[in-house]
């Protein structure tokens, strides 16, 4: 008889993440590797991130801090909060505490069954100038039965007092929540609950902003750098990028720094190799973009033209150039003429000819 016997092997078991960065590093240690470029993809979400640490790991991952975004200014935390897109709140009548997405779900099992009445809490504009922005928390009261609207005009007042001393940082002032106390109590107790921790939420939610960058921030900065790499979208809407070769250090630190924003948060290089069938994808998110740019850019040389703004004319020129550059790269790189491109950019070229045979022109009826 053969004895058997039980061999153990520790086996790790690799997220996709990780594969694709061993498979990038390797890649990339082989300047012969038949690498076209890569697919970068990126997730982000909300967590305690500063601009200071922003620019503290920029230095630190030696990225290019031109891309920094500005300093948070209060005003605009102070507008967010309390905008379209701020803080409000919504519950039945007969259940003021039942609030958020659990209601949500729970109100169209209701409507099921009959009509309810629901109160919605939300910020509206009153006034502003140059030393204040002024805006009330509205009670509004939605009866489905009867289809009708009530409102309480001012339960409280959300005061932005802009600090207009010299030196003071733009954007810079304080926030004022006064609640109407004699308005909230003429409420049921549970709504005058919900009403104070609705006010407390604008109050935590603008601190939070004038302190953290969001999450949308942290994105736009992402999708910005990315952009600025010469990144064609893939994808129309965004979110999915092919970036050169020649970039994997910055995007390498990219994806460092993105790491850093919080739980969840990632950057993925996909590496892509350099087969026929990712140059024709390649091509035409490229051939697609670059349309989409010079038809822009043309609609922007016929305004300038049409309204004689003959100072934009250097802006134009410069975009232009940039065009004409990234094609020149693109065309290199995927060994294709993209002569459809070329086609556009030279009528484009002679649209902006125009733009400055006209300026002249203006100028010499001028003198």
């Amino acid at each position: 008889m053969y004895e058997q016997q039980t061999v153990t092997q520790n086996t790790e078991v690799k997220t996709p993440e990780a594969v694709f960065e061993t498979y990038t590093e390797a890649m990339n240690q082989d300047a012969d590797a038949p690498l076209l470029g890569h697919m970068v993809l990126y997730s982000v979400f909300d967590g305690d991130v500063t601009r200071d640490d922003l620019a503290d790991w920029f230095r630190e991952l030696d990225l290019d801090e031109k891309l920094l975004p500005p300093p948070l200014r209060q005003v605009d935390a102070f507008e967010r909060v309390t905008g379209p897109d701020g803080v409000r709140v919504t519950y039945p009548l007969d259940d003021p505490r039942a609030t958020g997405p659990a209601y949500r779900r729970g109100r169209r099992r209701r409507n099921e069954l009959g009509k309810v009445k629901s109160a919605t809490l939300m910020v509206r504009p009153v006034r502003r100038d140059g030393g204040s922005i002024v805006r009330h928390v509205i009670r509004e009261v939605r009866d489905e039965e009867s289809s009708s609207l009530k409102y309480d005009t001012r339960l409280a007042v959300c005061t932005f007092h802009r600090d207009n001393n010299a030196g003071s940082a733009d954007g810079a002032g304080t926030l004022q929540v006064e609640p109407n106390h004699a308005a909230i109590a003429k409420l049921p107790e549970d709504e005058q609950t919900t009403v104070h921790e609705m006010l407390a939420a604008i109050e935590d939610s603008y601190h939070h902003r004038c302190t953290y960058l969001t999450s949308d921030k942290l994105r736009s900065l992402i999708r910005r750098y990315v952009e600025d790499l010469d990144a064609i979208r893939v994808r129309p809407t965004g979110g999915v990028y092919f970036v050169q070769r020649q970039h994997s250090s910055t995007l390498a630190a990219l994806r460092e720094l993105v790491a850093r924003f919080g739980q969840g948060s990632n950057l993925v290089r996909v590496p892509l190799p350099d087969q026929e069938e990712m140059r024709e994808m390649v091509v035409a998110a490229f051939t697609t973009k670059a349309q989409d740019d010079l038809n822009e850019l043309a609609q922007d040389i016929a305004e300038a033209q049409r309204n004689k703004q003959y100072d934009d004319a250097a802006k134009l020129h410069a975009r232009f150039t940039a065009l004409q550059q990234s094609t020149n790269d693109h065309s290199e790189l995927l060994s294709t003429s993209l002569d459809d491109t070329r086609a556009a950019l030279q009528l484009v070229k002679t649209q902006l000819g125009g733009l400055f045979a006209t300026a002249s022109d203006d100028e010499t009826e001028d003198e």
